[in-house]
């Protein structure tokens, strides 16, 4: 008998809770209709600025000579390079790629769309870029969502000095002349998933107070959910609750540190009002794995940094990203090299923080990980003032996409050699092990690399 979401919670005696709760009884459901329904696929691209340098994440000790051969080695045999140690906890679970371009898609300081979309396209998008395209065929309340920590408006390179909501970076898009907004308010991002999820209505007025307590609102239902179902969907239940919890939790945190904010903060109520950029780029990944355990959202983009940025925390006051692609020396003294180790190192910090995060849940026979692809990477290639003949990727998770992943170090040759391939073949190759359509091409074809055959997948990834 097929039963209804409302049948279902009706049947386990469940109140308003139900509809927080409603990714996880949509399993249950499920399996109580006796449907065969195997978990989404989530994706999270991670986005910085300025480019990822491939000796950044390459691991200690591999030697890729003169990059005309294929280089396909396991990760456990190497020791992962300063920056990445984080993820030392997964190495098991993760891949470095490199040797892929992306000539093509240029622009200036960055590809902006053209880096998910492999289309030429700095001011409007040409077309629908992978986030948008995996959204659609892995769908939640949210196909989509993205976070970026202060917002960057259409025109401008280097950033906004004030603090928008919603924003367009110029990395995300539906489809042609169609941008997908990130959230740049930390609060309204917060009001937006879990006040929708909760479906809040208070008269004409849709508002959620950051320091509601979502655990005194679910917890009668959580009670009377957790007597019926069993000790493994319990578990799950717990980890779902506590996606909530995490997320109150950091603002009490806050509420505590209200004289440490800046006196040029905006007012301060209680909401995610820090004006520190690391602690909104944190902010942002907290939201982020509370919003994947949650089911609001199977794909999320969060654009890590862009060139304006001051890194104060780290003592960049007054030295910012962009600067710091051009300055040998930053105004705290580190030169060049160092400054940019620094910054990815919190990068990627966050990146493995939300991992272990989503491993901790667990899923099926494995956790929310295996089914979760997180994807590091630059919106301009290799460097600073990119030629875009490299594109390095850091890729944790996923195991539970049909690709061979795990573990790898994978370096294609270098640009025009003989088995060099492109971002457009890797890209293809997550959207047709995800349910997307066979092509021989993802985006546009780079002219100069004619002779080369850049059709399908990468086969090295494919089951």
């Amino acid at each position: 008998m097929h039963l209804t979401r409302r049948e279902f919670a009706k049947g386990l005696g469940l109140g308003a809770g139900s509809f927080a709760l409603s990714p996880l009884l949509h399993q249950m459901e499920a399996h109580a209709a006796g449907r065969a329904e195997g978990f989404p696929r989530r994706f999270v691209f991670v986005v910085k600025s300025s480019g990822l340098t491939p000796e950044g994440i390459r691991p200690e000790g591999i030697e890729v000579g003169d990059g005309s051969r294929l280089l396909d080695l396991k990760l456990k045999d190497y020791d992962l390079p300063p920056t990445l140690r984080s993820l030392d906890p997964l190495k098991d679970e993760m891949m470095i790629l490199e040797g892929l371009s992306g000539c093509n898609f240029q622009g200036n300081h960055s590809s902006y769309y053209g880096a998910l979309s492999c289309h030429h396209s700095p001011e409007k998008p040409a077309a629908a870029t992978l986030d948008c395209m995996l959204g659609k065929l892995n769908p939640a309340p949210f196909k989509n969502y993205g976070f970026s920590p202060n917002g960057h408006s259409i025109g401008n390179n280097y950033g906004p000095t004030v603090q928008d909501t919603a924003v367009f970076p110029r990395i995300s898009a539906y489809g042609q002349n169609k941008p997908m907004p990130y959230q740049a308010s930390a609060e309204k991002a917060y009001r937006q998933l879990f006040g929708s999820a909760l479906d809040l209505k208070t008269g004409g007025q849709r508002e959620f107070a950051l320091n509601a307590n979502l655990l005194d609102f679910l917890k009668d239902d959580a009670k009377r959910l957790a007597k019926r179902i069993s000790q493994e969907e319990r578990e799950k239940l717990d980890h779902y609750l506590a996606a909530f919890d995490s997320v109150r939790a950091r603002n009490v945190k806050l509420e505590g540190m209200q004289e440490a904010i800046s006196k040029n903060a905006p007012e301060f109520s209680n909401q995610y009002t820090s004006t520190v950029f690391t602690d909104r780029v944190s902010v942002f990944f907290d939201l982020a794995s509370a919003a994947l355990i949650t089911g609001l959202t199977n794909t999320i983009s969060i654009r890590a940094d862009w060139l304006s940025v001051k890194y104060a925390t780290f003592g960049f006051k007054r030295t910012s990203v962009h600067d710091i692609g051009h300055q040998k020396v930053t105004d705290n003294g580190l030169k060049r090299a160092a400054a940019r180790d620094v910054i990815r190192k919190f990068q990627v910090e966050q990146v493995a923080k939300l991992a272990k995060r989503l491993k901790s849940v667990p899923e099926g026979d494995g956790t929310m990980l295996d089914n979760t692809m997180i994807i590091y990477f630059s919106d301009t290639g290799e460097a600073h003032h990119s030629q875009r003949r490299e594109w390095p990727f850091v890729v944790v998770g996923g195991q539970g996409h049909k690709m061979k992943m795990a573990g790898r170090y994978l370096r294609y040759p270098k640009y025009a050699q003989e088995g060099h391939k492109t971002i457009g073949n890797w890209y293809n190759t997550i959207l047709q092990a995800n349910g997307g359509p066979r092509r021989e091409h993802f985006g546009q074809l780079d002219a100069k690399l004619k002779d080369l055959d850049l059709r399908g997948p990468l086969s090295e990834l494919t089951v």
